[in-house]
């Protein structure tokens, strides 16, 4: 497939570039340009439950890894 850029440097193909989404590119050293769509994942949120003596306590036990992974997500997207 070819693409070409319009006077203001713009591609558009309904087939590759969804409207809405949110792409990273990146030139590649050999100069070849890398496009990734970004995908927001959803991040389970868990409110803390005070216990009779007022500390907090989460109600479910939670997987480090899971914590990790999310938040190493995020910071790979930014």
């Amino acid at each position: 497939m070819r693409l070409t850029a319009d006077d203001k440097g713009r591609l558009t193909c309904a087939e590759l570039f969804p409207p809405r989404k949110t792409f990273d590119a990146r030139r590649q050293p050999d100069g070849t340009l890398r496009l990734v769509e970004m995908v927001e994942k959803e991040v389970p949120v868990v409110k803390p439950v005070r216990t009779s003596d007022g500390f907090f306590m989460l109600p479910v036990k939670i997987d480090k890894q899971l914590i990790r992974a999310a938040i190493r997500a995020d910071r790979d997207a930014r």
